[in-house]
């Protein structure tokens, strides 16, 4: 099964109106993607995709895509290869990962920190689309009552949001008031990396305090600080295993391999985990084949599909938080070469500078040019966060002398008023 053909398609995504504004202010993943093509000496032909910028992978070219199964790092290409691996069999993906453990798998909605009212509008389109898990940035610059509060007004019976700090709580003596304000809301499931994943007496402490499931990025860190590397290196998996300071756990979903791997150490342990990736509706039917082969993929996984206005393929059935796994050849999952050739034609999506100032209820006005800048000054307590009251006001460049100054003081460090 030689690989003929490898092709990388740049794509010009654009994001539902409701979360957009969030969603290119976060810059936790834009709007470009990349569809990999991959086409076989036979003429089957595969489909993948990826964040970001085309990565080259033409290295392949030549090769047995079998072998790029297990070696090919390129996580488009490796996806187009057990989609036209699998059609060349005439066999599901599924049965080329492993064996098959379930025929569904629990799949949840995710966006970034939204404003209440908003994160409230998204509760009720994630049920409308079928899901009943949530997963959910919660960061220090709202509070996370009101937001909670928004979102048990309209959640629907059973219906539950994991609240992920990414650290942002910092220790367990700042974070247990924060968590304990929640407690009364039944919509809450969960709670994701609520400080620092080097902290283990932290989490163990938190364990014992709250009465939710906690989960953590496998063997990591969790938390969005640059400018210092060790700031949380977290702790290798078997430590966090042996240390006992999770329910659950969070694997990304770039690498069957890896995937596989890891799955099995916390098969071992009897853990469940999840797994997190972003991409199209073939990410998601290609999550929905990984987690089918592995036992402990019982928590609700994701693939971040749901957020496009338009998407390059139907993902499969989704209904009542559990997606049905293709048993078609490959992913199961065809895309549509018309949404292709639009999306590949669209314009990207431009870039804009941003001033976000967080408003306390005292008055005083932080301003930041950047989400990194914002996110440290969190990190290493410059600023109290998840205050009641507090939340974040955005202005995109206008063009005037007063935005172009402010923007380049705020450049130096953040500007207060």
């Amino acid at each position: 099964m030689k690989i003929t053909e490898i092709e990388n398609i740049p794509l010009n995504m654009t994001f539902m109106p409701e979360v957009a504004p969030h969603m290119l202010r976060a810059t936790t993943h834009g709007a470009a993607l990349t569809l990999t093509k991959v086409t076989l000496e036979d003429g089957s032909v595969g489909w993948g995709d990826g964040v970001g910028k085309p990565q080259d992978a033409t290295e392949w070219r030549g090769r047995s895509a079998v072998t790029a199964l297990r070696h090919c790092t390129h996580s488009g290409a490796q996806m187009a290869c057990y989609d036209a691996v699998g059609k060349a069999l005439g066999r599901p993906a599924h049965e080329l990962m492993g064996r098959q453990v379930r025929q569904r798998i629990p799949f949840a909605y995710w966006t970034i920190d939204l404003p209440p009212a908003t994160l409230a509008q998204q509760v009720q389109h994630a049920a409308s689309l079928g899901h009943t898990t949530y997963k959910f940035k919660c960061r220090p610059w709202w509070d996370p009552r009101e937001q909670v509060a928004a979102a048990a007004e309209v959640a629907p019976p059973g219906f539950k949001l994991w609240l992920d700090f990414n650290g942002h709580l910092r220790e367990a003596r700042l974070a247990l008031p924060v968590l304990r304000d929640l407690v009364e809301y039944e919509c809450v499931g969960g709670i994701e990396s609520p400080i620092p994943q080097r902290d283990l007496q932290g989490y163990q402490t938190l364990r014992r305090e709250i009465k939710w499931p906690i989960a953590v990025h496998y063997g990591g860190g969790a938390c969005h600080v640059r400018s210092k590397p060790d700031f949380d290196r977290g702790a290798p998996a078997l430590v966090q295993l042996a240390e006992n300071i999770a329910d659950g756990f969070v694997l990304g979903g770039a690498d069957v391999e890896g995937v596989k791997q890891r799955a099995s150490v916390l098969q071992e342990a009897r853990r469940p985990f999840w797994i997190q990736t972003v991409g199209t509706a073939l990410r998601a039917a290609w999550v929905a084949h990984l987690a089918s082969v592995c036992d402990q993929a019982l928590l609700s996984s994701l693939a971040a599909n749901d957020l496009w206005v338009k998407d390059v393929a139907t993902a499969p059935e989704l209904r009542d938080g559990w997606r049905v796994v293709p048993d078609g050849p490959g992913l199961g999952v065809e895309p549509d070469e018309a949404a292709i050739q639009q999306l590949s034609s669209a314009a990207p999506t431009p870039e804009v500078r941003r001033l976000s100032t967080v408003v306390y209820p005292s008055g005083a006005r932080w301003r930041f040019s950047d989400e990194q800048q914002r996110h440290e000054a969190f990190y290493f307590g410059d600023l109290p966060g998840f205050v009641p009251g507090i939340r974040l006001e955005v202005r995109e460049d206008d063009g005037s002398a007063d935005f172009d100054g402010l923007f380049q003081r705020c450049q130096l460090r953040p500007v207060v008023e």
